[in-house]
């Protein structure tokens, strides 16, 4: 033993020579190292996930990527393109102009903190091109209570994949295309953990009172449409799935600097509309109990964790949330080409306006007339005119009609659309108002 003693010290001396050296050459490298090996070990005793979160409850620390490569945070709201998991109550990160002017600039996703990397995910989804694309998505734990999603990735760090045990070693989740892994991987605040042109942030306070929602099922976990017929655990499918009620804006648990900085990024993906109004980030579910804002869906059957949900949304627009959206997704039968008002628009145009989202200014909400969602009531008909494709493109040659139905408390409320084209404006809707057969039956 005490020849074996010796050899370990003679070791030692050796390792601490050698690291003197580096330190010599580098003075830096000791801090690079420490990071390393922080970034990609695995978590060394309890998990973050357990561990409190310091008095000041501002778990993020750092950014989420370089901000000289980001361009906006857009605020992603509950209006979700079609065929997304409905809704979206995060915010993007959005990268400047790349090596060209069709092309976004890819940058680093960094850990915004300390953190410990809890789960991976990798999807492959048809792109409009015709290829194949590869998003990734990773979740993260930074302290009790606090949980981080990075989204839509195009790569993860090819390290932290091999220290997961890599791609082989993951589970499917309803087929080949999805794959996902449960992990515990502690990761140094500004290491790189994936890359792409952009990709969402999804925050969730757990110690925060979650969102009222008039069918808080719709949005629990369904682990048969998560997993169809494969056999993925429970514990996986609770790990990739958080609990939306939960969203906050991940800016606003930021330190006072930081915060700033990233708030004055909240703007349209572009960079031009800046965002209006209060709570700028507008990360809460816009789902309004009682009204006709938030999700609809086009089957009583459908749940909102679902991978591909046939639903529509009605409600504010993200940056200015005096602009009203109806996001159809070519749900509304009645809302057909023709009723897209003449003008220089090719046909194609047409057919793609028709199954875009329309946009009005909201009206007074005592009016029936172009009401803002979060005032429509169960009861009455209401009448939207001077609708346009999405903000800028032609405008429909009538109107919108709409009603939700007067359960008092007794079934699930129905919501009613009706595009009119032979009703130019509301005033010529001849008394009393009604549809005319032709309408579509959605379902909270």
């Amino acid at each position: 033993m005490g020849g074996l003693d010796y050899f370990l010290r003679l070791a030692a001396v050796a390792c601490v020579a050698a690291l003197l050296g580096l330190f010599i050459a580098r003075p830096s490298a000791p801090d690079r190292m420490a990071e390393r090996v922080t970034a990609l070990s695995n978590a060394p005793g309890p998990a973050l996930a357990t561990k409190p979160c310091g008095l000041n409850r501002e778990p993020l620390t750092g950014p989420f990527a370089n901000i000289a490569d980001v361009i906006s945070v857009s605020p992603l709201g509950g209006i979700t393109a079609p065929g997304e998991v409905q809704p979206a109550p995060y915010i993007r990160v959005n990268t400047r102009k790349g090596a060209t002017v069709f092309e976004r600039r890819q940058t680093d996703a960094l850990a915004p903190a300390r953190v410990d990397i809890t789960a991976i995910e990798r999807r492959l989804s048809a792109a409009e091109t015709g290829k194949t694309r590869t998003i990734w998505t990773v979740h993260f734990a930074l302290c009790e209570g606090y949980t981080l999603v990075y989204d839509d990735l195009e790569s993860v760090s090819s390290e932290i994949l091999e220290r997961a045990g890599g791609l082989a070693s993951f589970e499917e989740v309803g087929g080949p295309e999805h794959l996902a892994k449960t992990v515990q991987i502690r990761v140094a605040k500004g290491a790189p953990v994936g890359s792409g042109r952009g990709f969402d942030v999804a925050f969730h306070d757990l110690t925060a009172p979650p969102a009222t929602l008039a069918r808080p099922e719709r949005h629990a976990t369904n682990i048969y449409a998560r997993a169809g017929v494969t056999r993925t655990s429970p514990e996986l499918i609770k790990a990739v799935t958080p609990d939306v009620r939960q969203a906050r804006c991940a800016i606003d648990y930021m330190p006072d600097a930081l915060r700033a900085n990233w708030s004055a990024l909240l703007k349209d993906q572009y960079g031009m509309r800046t965002a209006k109004g209060a709570d700028t980030c507008r990360t809460q579910l816009i789902t309004e109990p009682g009204a006709a804002q938030g999700v609809w869906h086009t089957s009583p059957a459908h749940n909102g964790a679902t991978t591909k949900v046939s639903a529509i949304a009605l409600g504010p627009d993200t940056i200015n949330p005096e602009k009203q959206i109806f996001a159809l997704h070519g749900r509304v039968k009645s809302l057909t080409p023709e009723l897209i008002a003449l003008g220089p628009f090719e046909p194609e145009q047409k057919e793609k306006a028709a199954k875009d989202f329309m946009t009005f200014a909201g009206n007074d909400e005592t009016s029936l007339v172009n009401t803002p969602f979060n005032a429509v009531v169960p009861g009455p008909l209401y009448c939207y005119q001077g609708l346009r494709a999405n903000f800028v493109g032609p405008r429909m040659s009538g109107v919108m009609l709409m009603s939700i139905s007067d359960t008092q408390g007794t079934q699930t409320p129905l919501l009613k659309l009706e595009a009119r084209g032979d009703i130019a404006q509301c005033a010529d809707l001849p008394q009393p108002w009604g549809f005319s057969g032709a309408e579509t039956t959605f379902y909270r």
